[in-house]
C-alpha cells in the first residue's frame, strides 16, 4: 500500500487533488531513481567512449538492467548507510554485478542528484509549457468570441469607461503570453550540472582522463547524452542554486497571473457578469442551496498563491549555500522543487477548467451599461465642449458637480441628464446625449485591438505550436 492509498498517511493534496497524473508521476521516487540512473549511464557511456577503463559490455549491462528498481531494497540499504546515493549504488550494484565495479567512478553525489533534478526539472517545464499553450488556446477562442460585447469598466473596482469582455480576456492572455515565453526560455536553456567532480574542479576525471580537452570532452558527452545543448560553466559541489531559484521565478510569474485572472473571475461572478459552469447536479453551498459559488476560481486563487510562495525556499537556499556546498539545501529542495512545480500544474489544470466553462450574462452585462450610461458619456462631452470653444477645466468641473450631485437622487441617470440639458455648457449637447451613451460607441478601439493582438501575436504563436498536446488534460478536483 502507497501512502496515498493508505487513510492513516498523510499526503499531499497537490497529488491527491490537484496536480495531473503526469505531474505526479514525474516527481515519485521511480521517476527519480530511473533518472539517476540515466545519469550514470551518461557518465559510464561517455567514459567509455573517452578510454576510461569502462567496457562496452558494462555500459550495455547498465542499460539492460536500468529499469530493475527495487525501492524497498534500496531504503533497507539507506536505513544502513544513511546515505540515499550509496544505497542505489549497491541495489543497482546487486542486479548488475558485471557493472558494479564502474558505477558512479570519478563522480560525487551531486553528479547523480543534480544532473536528474536538470532533467525533471526540464520534464516539468515541458509540462507546464503544454497546459499554458492550451490556456492561450482557451482564453483566445473566449476573447474572439466576445470581441464586441461592450460592458462597464472598473478602475478601484468603481464604475468606469466601457471596454468589452473581449478586450478584458485578452489582457489575461497577454499575460499568459509572457509566461509562456519565459517558462520556454527556461526549458530551452536550463543546464544540466555535468562532470564537474567533487567540489567543481574535475580533479577526479583529470586523474581518470589524463588530459584537460579529455575532460571538456566528457562533460559535453554526458550533456548531450542526456538531452542538453549545455552544462554549467561553472560549479562548486552543487549546480548553482541561482539556476533554481531563477526557475522559481518564472512559475511563481504563473502564479501572478492566474492569481489575476481568478480574482477578476470573482469579481465579476459577484456582478452577475461571468459565471462559471455549474454541473446538473453540482452543490453550491451545505447550507444555502441556492448559491452558485465561484469556486473553480477560488480554487485557482489558492492554488496560484502556493505557486507564488513556492519560489522563497529555493531564492533562500540559493543565498544561503556555504561556499563549495551545504547540505541545507537537500531537504528543501526535495520539498520545494516538486510541490512548487505541482502547484503551478494544479493551478494551470483549473484555470483550464475555468476558462473554458465561462459564460457570460448578457442581461447582467447590458443592465450594468444601461445603469451608467448617462456618465459614461462625460469623456466624449469633454472632447465635444472643447471642440465648440469650451474650456476643458471648466467643463471638467461642471461635470464632476452635476455627477456628484445627480447620484444622491433617486434616478441618478434621468438627473443627470436633466442637469446637462439646464447647464448653458453642455445644453447645446443635449441633443447628442443618447448618441453619446450608446455602448458601442463608448468602447473606442477594443474590438479591434482584441482581433489585431490575436491575428498578429496569438494565431501566430499557436501555430507554432501545434504539435504541443496534453497528455492528461483532466480538470483538478
Amino acid at each position: 500500500m502507497t501512502a496515498q492509498d493508505d487513510p492513516d498517511a498523510y499526503t499531499s493534496p497537490l497529488v491527491a487533488r490537484y496536480a495531473g497524473r503526469d505531474m505526479v508521476a514525474l516527481w515519485g521516487a521511480r521517476a527519480r531513481a530511473l533518472a539517476w540512473r540515466d545519469a550514470w549511464i551518461a557518465l559510464a557511456q561517455a567514459e567509455h567512449e573517452l578510454g576510461a577503463p569502462v567496457t562496452g559490455a558494462q555500459v550495455e549491462a547498465l542499460r539492460r538492467t536500468r529499469d530493475q528498481v527495487d525501492l524497498a531494497r534500496v531504503a533497507a540499504i539507506e536505513a544502513e548507510t544513511r546515505h540515499d546515493v550509496m544505497a542505489h549504488v549497491r541495489a543497482w550494484g546487486e542486479v548488475c554485478p558485471e557493472a558494479a565495479p564502474i558505477l558512479h567512478l570519478g563522480a560525487t553525489s551531486a553528479f547523480v542528484t543534480d544532473n536528474a533534478d536538470a532533467v525533471l526539472i526540464r520534464r516539468g517545464l515541458g509540462l507546464v509549457r503544454a497546459r499554458l499553450v492550451e490556456l492561450v488556446r482557451a482564453l483566445a477562442d473566449f476573447a474572439r468570441r466576445e470581441a464586441d460585447r461592450p460592458c462597464l469598466g472598473y478602475t478601484h473596482f468603481q464604475p468606469a469607461q466601457p471596454t468589452t469582455v473581449g478586450k478584458r480576456a485578452a489582457l489575461w492572455l497577454q499575460d499568459v503570453v509572457v509566461d509562456l515565453e519565459d517558462v520556454e526560455e527556461r526549458w530551452r536553456t536550463f543546464p544540466c550540472r555535468g562532470v564537474k567532480g567533487t567540489t567543481g574542479t574535475q580533479a577526479s576525471f583529470l586523474e581518470l582522463l589524463g588530459a584537460e580537452d579529455a575532460v571538456e570532452a566528457l562533460d559535453r558527452r554526458v550533456a548531450e547524452l542526456l538531452g542538453f545543448t549545455r552544462s554549467v560553466r561553472l560549479a562548486g559541489q552543487t549546480a548553482p542554486r541561482k539556476l533554481e531559484a531563477r526557475l522559481a521565478d518564472a512559475l511563481a510569474g504563473v502564479g501572478v497571473t492566474l492569481h489575476k485572472l481568478g480574482t477578476d473571475a470573482r469579481l465579476l461572478a459577484h456582478t452577475g457578469e461571468l459565471r462559471e459552469a455549474f454541473g446538473k447536479h453540482q452543490v453550491g453551498s451545505s447550507a444555502m442551496p441556492y448559491k452558485r459559488n465561484p469556486m473553480k476560481a477560488e480554487r485557482l486563487c489558492a492554488l496560484a498563491r502556493l505557486a507564488q510562495r513556492g519560489r522563497d525556499a529555493l531564492a533562500d537556499t540559493a543565498a544561503v549555500q556555504w561556499l563549495e556546498r551545504s547540505l541545507d539545501d537537500s531537504a528543501a529542495r526535495r520539498v520545494a522543487l516538486p510541490e512548487l512545480f505541482l502547484a503551478v500544474d494544479g493551478a494551470l489544470r483549473t484555470a483550464l477548467d475555468l476558462v473554458r466553462g465561462l459564460e457570460v450574462d448578457a442581461e447582467a452585462v447590458s443592465g450594468l451599461l444601461d445603469r451608467e450610461a448617462p456618465f459614461l458619456a462625460v469623456e466624449k462631452l469633454l472632447v465635444l465642449g472643447v471642440r465648440r470653444g469650451g474650456d476643458r477645466q471648466a467643463l471638467h468641473e461642471a461635470l464632476r458637480e452635476h455627477a456628484v450631485a445627480s447620484r444622491r437622487a433617486p434616478s441618478p441617470g434621468q438627473a443627470f441628464r436633466a442637469a446637462l440639458a439646464a447647464d448653458p455648457l453642455f445644453g447645446p449637447l443635449a441633443g447628442d446625449l443618447e448618441r453619446l451613451v450608446q455602448p458601442e460607441g463608448l468602447v473606442g478601439l477594443a474590438p479591434q485591438q482584441v482581433r489585431r493582438y490575436l491575428r498578429e501575436v496569438v494565431d501566430p504563436l499557436l501555430a507554432a505550436r501545434g504539435d504541443v498536446a496534453l497528455a492528461d488534460a483532466a480538470p483538478a478536483i
